[in-house]
């Protein structure tokens, strides 16, 4: 709140003065004057206090939402992202999971939350509402397998994966999973089992069609694999050899 009080000052100032004023400039000086043992007013950090009381003029969403996150988690929000919507967004779900800032940063630039909900589904005709709606947005396309060890040159025999084009037939088998689930594993408690499947790539026109056709509830998406992790998150990761270099000083 103070960084967005100190934000609010200077447009106030700025909108006053003008940008001629070298408001910014005179406030960091007076500032470190005042507060010498305080750091976070360079010159720098209070264009981004300008940015972020910019980018949130209703002190009520400061309060109750970005105003939770670290200072770095908003400054991430601030250059990484232009649409206020969008902010809030991800505010909201780093809050809700937890996430540190490289972890923020690699979402982001995923575009987690524009995959979310994306995948083609036949849910509003097979299931009841609300359901099918959160069985939508817990959905992506296309989905992201950075994390699993998978690299371009994973076999499909592998993995459950589609590694080529999608083709009607596929959901052949994806209903026979979902009929063996049923009847093996489902139990009347249980809300009506729902399918995915991921394929390298699909015409929109032929999963829609393929996905009308099919009474069972079922999704389609893409995926994609990366060579190597983001440079932000690498970089913040032990290597194998840091990991066993310590696991053997620890048995000794």
């Amino acid at each position: 709140m103070l960084y967005w009080r100190i934000g609010r000052d200077i447009l106030e100032r700025q909108a006053a003065q003008g940008w001629g004023a070298k408001v910014i400039d005179r406030l960091s000086h007076d500032l470190r004057v005042a507060f010498p043992d305080m750091k976070g007013f360079s010159r720098t950090n209070l264009l981004y206090m300008r940015s972020f009381a910019e980018a949130w003029p209703d002190e009520g969403i400061v309060q109750q939402a970005v105003g939770r996150l670290p200072w770095g988690h908003n400054v991430v929000l601030l250059t990484k992202l232009k649409d206020r919507e969008q902010r809030l967004a991800y505010a909201q779900k780093t809050i809700e999971h937890g996430w540190s800032r490289n972890v923020l940063v690699m979402q982001i630039e995923s575009r987690l939350l524009e995959r979310q909900g994306a995948a083609l589904t036949n849910f509003e005709e097979r299931l009841p509402h609300p359901q099918s709606d959160l069985a939508r947005e817990s959905l992506k396309d296309p989905y992201r397998f950075d994390f699993l060890g998978l690299t371009e040159k994973a076999q499909e025999r592998e993995i459950e994966l589609k590694a080529g084009d999608f083709k009607p037939e596929h959901l052949g088998q994806l209903g026979f999973y979902l009929t063996a689930v049923d009847r093996q594993i489902k139990t009347t408690e249980d809300r009506p089992t729902i399918g995915l499947l991921l394929c390298r790539s699909k015409n929109k026109v032929v999963a829609e069609y393929a996905l009308g056709d099919n009474t069972q509830p079922m999704g389609i998406a893409e995926y994609k694999l990366r060579e190597s992790l983001p440079e932000s998150l690498e970089t913040s990761l032990p290597s194998i050899e840091q990991i066993e270099r310590e696991l053997t000083e620890g048995d000794a």
